[in-house]
């Protein structure tokens, strides 16, 4: 009898299914985007051990081992997991956050990008996999010059100086609304210039407003469509909206 395979389950745990049959894609993930020398030579080793020996790097900062074989996959995910490698998710769920150096290295970059992706995931627990309507992203850039794209993005966010202070303090622009696809949408911005702990509550009140009050299949941007803007950013911010 043949062993039913629950694709959706592989999704989920980072192995899509290829158009070659009986092989998967691993696609791994690391905060930021951010993989150290260990994990670049445990993805190496893993490309010649079990796929064809190179690996591919996505547009949200992963990185995918094509041709996995099926019978190898739990091997493949004890090895991940001893080496400290996420691995990456599609389907319905929250994708990799994608993030830019920030002012860790950019000459332009206004704000700790890293610090913030990793607060997302730490302190909010909106991690990529997590279980939603349909697939949401969130990209953060470091300055206006927006190299994540955040404007096509579910929640997209960038560092800008704040004009309206004394010191011009550093703070963050948020997009809401945004996607690609087939029926791409520009996000729109919100008239604020934000802080830090600010831009985590945005992004938890977002993410729970979607999860919670989204059909399946339904991009924010659509749900917003749905329910008129005012309304949603009534949701978000109260009645004291920017």
């Amino acid at each position: 009898m043949t062993q039913s395979i629950d694709y959706d389950v592989l999704k989920k745990s980072g192995f899509l299914r290829q158009k070659q049959d009986g092989f998967f894609v691993l696609r791994t993930r690391m905060t930021a985007g951010v993989y150290k020398k260990k994990h670049l030579e445990k993805l190496s080793e893993i490309s010649e051990k079990y796929g064809r020996g190179f690996v591919h790097a996505t547009t949200r900062q992963g990185l995918e081992v094509p041709f996995i074989k099926l019978e190898d996959i739990v091997n493949v995910e004890k090895e991940l997991e001893a080496a400290g490698i996420c691995r990456g998710a599609s389907g319905p769920r929250l994708r990799t956050t994608t993030s830019c150096p920030g002012n860790n290295w950019c000459k332009q970059g206004l704000v700790n990008t890293f610090a913030l992706a990793a607060r997302i995931e730490d302190e909010l627990g909106v991690r990529c996999a997590m279980d939603l309507p349909h697939k949401f992203k969130i990209a953060i850039s470091g300055c206006p010059n927006a190299c994540t794209r955040p404007q096509s993005s579910e929640i997209g966010i960038h560092g800008q100086l704040d004009l309206s202070t004394p010191d011009k303090r550093a703070g963050f622009v948020v997009y809401l609304g945004g996607c690609g696809g087939r029926m791409p949408r520009d996000g729109f911005r919100i008239n604020k210039v934000f802080s830090e702990d600010e831009v985590l509550s945005i992004t938890e009140k977002v993410v729970t407003f979607f999860k919670k009050n989204a059909s399946p299949r339904q991009r924010l941007a659509m749900l917003i469509e749905e329910v008129g803007r005012e309304k949603f950013l009534e949701n978000i911010f109260g009645q004291e909206k920017p």
